[in-house]
């Protein structure tokens, strides 16, 4: 373990705030999983899946600016206790009122909708609890235990316990999770005093100044070329989980010619290149410029697409081998897909570390919860026509269009933001020498 990590571990303040992640991001992921092949099991439809994730998305665009404004006007702690506390109770109609698709729907949509006010929160106090020296560290271990808590409640948790005892145990289990992680948060030292506390007044104003707040984050990112390309690359790529998330039901179903519940198949590989690409951020360190890593990481992500769209083309070809399915082509087909989604995974991570820490380091705080609130809005935006029209096109000429889109787009982010890349490369050796 590197002095670094041990420095970090001796921080309480974010061990708390480390284990709130932890368990808080464990209960998101099986939620999400949960409700992912439970509307494909009701559905069976591309179309239907999108419209969950849609919903998931949609709240940052109505209340994305409002969560940053708010944030910078409270206690960014106590706006970390209440949304635990609130995430876990809108976990509840699930076991009050059934499964059906309508009650799905909208507890997706309010679990997204606290989630708001919760990321910025977080992201904003972070580099005040453990300062510009562990921030690298930090973002490495909160993104290791994103993906490990990904692959925890996603992969394990939700699929175990649905099999074994059912969805009603499983949305028992979450509960109690945000709630830990709400309980975890009140033992953070307390901020300094507020501008003003959390009230009624504080979300109406929140709430009048949105289009204000809109307009001082664009003048502010047309000063700073490198925030803006930073907040676009972490966009892009929560995109393409995003719609991944979606199709993926629909890929194993239409691609592997297996069941819905068989989604862990592209997941748990996908969750497992995260961790492996965190590892070779973690190795290289400083002998890797950021924006290197993040240049490659688009190079990798645009390739695994154009992988996973010729995997449709070939599943007739393959499944000439044998039948039921794919037959005797099964294992070779399966062990393609699972390498090009664990490649995929590793781009992730060289793409989304690197663009949150560039992120971290040039905002000052005054600015940090509105610009995250602002990231937020901007990932549901560069979301929302995606998921519109991604379940339709799959539903009527399958998944492979829609991942050559994405491969086209990442290429055109790649060359767009290639000048201030190699600019912010060039001022970082200046400052090294």
């Amino acid at each position: 373990m590197g002095a670094a990590d041990r420095g970090l571990l001796r921080n309480r303040a974010f061990l708390a705030i480390w284990g709130a992640q932890i368990l808080s991001q464990v209960a998101s992921n099986a939620v999400t999983s949960a409700l992912i092949i439970l509307v494909a099991e009701i559905t069976h439809s591309n179309t239907s899946s999108s419209v969950l994730i849609l919903l998931a998305v949609l709240p940052a665009i109505l209340f994305g600016i409002a969560g940053g404004v708010i944030v910078d006007r409270t206690d960014r702690r106590l706006v970390l206790i209440i949304t635990n506390a609130l995430r876990a109770a809108a976990v509840v109609p699930l076991l009050l009122f059934g499964t059906s698709l309508t009650v799905v729907y909208l507890v997706n949509f309010l679990v997204a909708t606290v989630t708001i006010f919760f990321v910025p929160a977080e992201a904003a106090l972070l580099p005040k609890i453990v300062g510009k020296r562990y921030l690298m560290v930090a973002n490495s271990l909160f993104t290791f235990t994103f993906n490990g808590a990904f692959l925890v409640g996603f992969i394990i948790l939700a699929p175990i316990i649905v099999s074994l005892f059912g969805y009603e145990v499983l949305w028992v289990v979450i509960t109690f999770m945000f709630a830990a992680a709400s309980i975890m948060c009140v033992t953070l030292p307390k901020a300094p005093p507020a501008i003003e506390h959390l009230s009624r007044r504080v979300a109406e104003m929140a709430v009048a100044q949105t289009a204000t707040g809109i307009t001082e984050a664009f003048h502010y990112l047309r000063q700073a070329p490198i925030v803006t390309w930073s907040l676009i690359y972490i966009a892009l790529t929560y995109t393409l989980v995003a719609v991944a998330g979606a199709l993926a039901p629909g890929f194993v179903r239409e691609v592997l010619r297996v069941g819905e519940r068989n989604v862990v198949i592209i997941v748990g590989p996908a969750g497992v290149g995260v961790i492996a690409g965190l590892g070779l951020i973690n190795a290289l360190g400083r002998r890797w410029p950021r924006p290197n890593a993040i240049g490659t990481g688009l190079i990798v992500a645009g390739s695994a697409r154009l992988f996973l769209a010729a995997a449709r083309p070939l599943t007739d070809f393959f499944s000439l081998a044998g039948s039921p399915g794919l037959g005797a082509a099964f294992p070779i087909f399966v062990a393609v897909v699972a390498g090009t989604a664990f490649v995929f995974g590793i781009s992730y991570a060289l793409i989304t570390v690197p663009s949150m820490t560039l992120l971290q380091e040039e905002l000052p705080d005054e600015i940090r919860g509105r610009v995250f609130g602002f990231l937020n809005m901007l990932v549901s935006i560069f979301s929302l026509v995606p998921l519109i029209v991604v379940g339709p096109i799959a539903d009527l000429w399958g998944v492979a269009p829609v991942f050559v889109g994405f491969a086209v787009i990442v290429a055109i982010a790649w060359i767009g933001g290639k000048s201030t890349r190699e600019l912010r490369r060039h001022k970082a050796k200046l400052v090294s020498e």
